[in-house]
């Protein structure tokens, strides 16, 4: 065995072992679903949203949470209409929605972190005598499922203090970048966050779509979370803090995926980026804290947010060039040209084959299991199993980009004006 062989060999079976739990997160995900009981309790929540020119979505979120089956009384809606444009009207359609409205200007400090602390320290103050049980947060692009504050709501009074939930797609089958997205948050969702809550493991939130104890987000404190992955710094800090977040897989609600590469590009690049600062931060005290108590979830999310994408790709692109080499020498050294290149083309060939089935299987299980979810045709969903490969093989260049570049955060401008009782009557044929 040649040199490069036994490495190859040992990087294999490293990152074998330390990927083989996801496999048993998958059996899982297949086969069983996080159920919580019914409560005859009706917490109080806080709603809080944060937007950027969203005239287009604001009023269609807000009417889902509206016409949520929970009791009105219980619910309070919060909106920060963050830096918009002169002649937008997100702040006056918020208000007209019966909303409690604040408008931030601060051309400084970009990004839906300080957006949040703007509102809750602003909440604090306008409203001191307000403590509801706890605060859900959304991105103004978001549709509620008309049962989710009650499904979230089962979850919260077991006892959980963060819970975060199924994130579904608006507009699945517009093209190839919003079906690529879409599944993979059905994946995350399927294969990662319901394992996790069903181990009674800690999961990490994803951007939007999540609710928070009072006695862990106080508004006086606002929100402290910097990094342009301030849904991962938050998560991190929350399995430090032995503050565990679950999941509700019956909790459903839909946002808007990218559809084209430039908005893909710019959101991948900065949760590439913020995925890359996170692990900076966190990595040794995470390494530190699974090796003493050995504890899974610090390894868990250790293996969430390290850059193995990046490492194995390299990898991968390193043996390729090795065995370009070798073909080279053997060819310099009297071996057939048309076999040596034939061979070393048919195991590229191989190789991406190979790369290709395994993410089909990987999306198509996700869909599949959740086909009737999906809102979206028949031919859509089979069209995304077969594009869902492509999609992730177009983002290997964006983990090496967002090594090198400085990235900050940019809004992505939501068009799509789809109504709840819209996603709920796309046809199934």
């Amino acid at each position: 065995m040649s040199f490069w062989s036994l490495l190859n060999t040992i990087f294999s079976v490293v990152i074998f072992f330390l990927m083989f739990y996801q496999i048993i997160y998958i059996i899982i995900g297949l086969f069983f679903k996080k159920k919580f009981k019914d409560t005859s309790v009706e917490s109080s929540y806080g709603i809080l949203i944060a937007g950027r020119n969203e005239e287009n979505v604001i009023k269609q979120l807000i009417d889902s949470i509206k016409r949520q089956h929970y009791n009105q009384d219980k619910i309070k809606i919060f909106v920060c209409a963050d830096n918009c444009s002169p002649n937008d009207k997100t702040a006056q359609y918020a208000r007209e929605m019966g909303a409690i409205v604040y408008e931030r200007h601060n051309k400084n400090q970009i990004g839906k972190s300080y957006a949040l602390d703007f509102l809750l320290k602003n909440i604090a103050r306008d409203f001191p005598d307000y403590s509801p049980d706890g605060w859900f947060v959304f991105d103004a692009d978001n549709l509620l499922d008309l049962n989710y504050i009650k499904e979230m709501n089962k979850a919260f009074n077991s006892g959980h203090e963060i819970v975060t939930s199924y994130r579904a797609s608006k507009n699945f089958g517009t093209s190839l970048m919003s079906m690529g997205s879409s599944i993979h948050f059905i994946r995350e969702c399927r294969f990662i966050h319901n394992p996790r809550a069903l181990l009674n493991l800690s999961t990490n939130i994803s951007g939007t779509g999540f609710l928070v104890s009072s006695k862990i987000l106080n508004p006086q404190n606002g929100w402290k979370y910097r990094s342009i992955t301030e849904d991962l710094e938050f998560s991190c800090d929350s399995l430090k803090g032995n503050h565990k977040i679950t999941y509700c897989d019956d909790a459903i609600f839909y946002d808007e995926q990218p559809e084209t590469w430039s908005q893909t590009y710019k959101q991948r690049l900065r949760w590439q980026k913020g995925s890359y600062q996170v692990s900076l931060a966190f990595s040794f005290s995470f390494i530190l804290k699974f090796l003493s108590t050995f504890k899974f979830p610090f390894f868990d999310l250790l293996i969430y947010f390290a850059p193995i994408p990046v490492i194995s790709t390299t990898w991968a692109f390193c043996g390729g060039v090795i065995s370009f080499i070798k073909t080279i020498i053997k060819i310099l050294m009297g071996s057939s040209v048309i076999v040596e290149l034939s061979y070393f083309i048919l195991t590229l060939i191989i190789y991406f084959i190979t790369l290709y089935l395994g993410l089909f299987l990987y999306g198509s299980l996700a869909v599949i299991k959740d086909w009737d979810r999906i809102k979206a045709t028949k031919k859509e969903k089979i069209l995304s199993m077969l594009a869902y490969p492509i999609f992730m093989v177009t983002l290997i260049p964006i983990t090496y980009i967002a090594l090198f570049k400085e990235v900050e955060w940019v809004p992505i401008k939501h068009q799509s004006t789809k109504k709840i009782e819209d996603l709920e009557t796309i046809s199934k044929q």
